[in-house]
């Protein structure tokens, strides 16, 4: 993959990744919002939505040791998301941004036989007066020539919200729709729609609380 785009006046911000403040747990398998609980475990709760065209919506959420401005950089750090994003083989940012709007890319590794993915999406963010942070992710697949030997979804969009709390934590939310499992056999659906979630906001939780 490219180099990211060093340029950039200091990125602040993926894939997305997408957070908010959620009130009591919900009960197993409760529809909230058209999402239905999937799973809580090791303290990420993971809620899915099917949508029209074989889409699907995948909500993550976690607490995490960290400030808001720590996640907005590790986010902005689109280089070193093959370090925690689950399946990235590489990540870019496309030249000609600015550090709370612009376009990055991210390639997914796909077991054989089946081809490669890549995301190319558009990250406007902002920080509101309550210290909230809110990335909202377009899927932008026409922003730059196709990649030959990888499959570019249409359809991703989403949104991080990344919360802070009075105990020196934050609670993260990142909400995602795309149609990267249109055509798979289930199996691998399901570990590239909801499984590779939860192990991207785990590794996160972990990359944050270690740093």
């Amino acid at each position: 993959m490219p180099n990211e785009y060093a340029t950039l006046p200091t990125p602040g911000a993926l894939f997305f990744l997408l957070l908010c403040t959620c009130g009591p747990a919900l009960l197993f398998g409760q529809v909230s919002d058209g999402f239905v609980l999937q799973s809580t475990d090791d303290g990420v709760s993971v809620s899915v939505r099917e949508e029209s065209n074989g889409d699907m919506s995948v909500r993550v959420s976690t607490e995490a040791r960290a400030q808001v401005q720590g996640v907005g950089a590790v986010l902005d750090h689109a280089k070193g998301y093959s370090e925690w994003v689950h399946r990235c083989d590489g990540a870019y940012i496309v030249a000609g941004g600015q550090p709370d709007d612009y376009v990055f890319v991210s390639g997914i590794d796909m077991p054989f036989p089946f081809q490669d993915k890549e995301i190319v999406a558009r990250v406007t963010q902002v920080v509101d007066s309550s210290g909230v942070l809110t990335r909202t992710i377009t899927g932008s697949p026409h922003a730059i020539p196709a990649t030959k030997g990888r499959d570019r979804p249409t359809v991703y969009n989403g949104e991080w919200i990344v919360r802070p709390l009075p105990d020196g934590r934050v609670h993260l939310q990142v909400t995602v729709r795309t149609d990267a499992g249109a055509g798979l056999p289930n199996w691998l659906r399901k570990e590239i729609m909801t499984g590779g979630p939860v192990k991207t906001v785990l590794n996160l939780r972990h990359r944050l609380e270690a740093a």
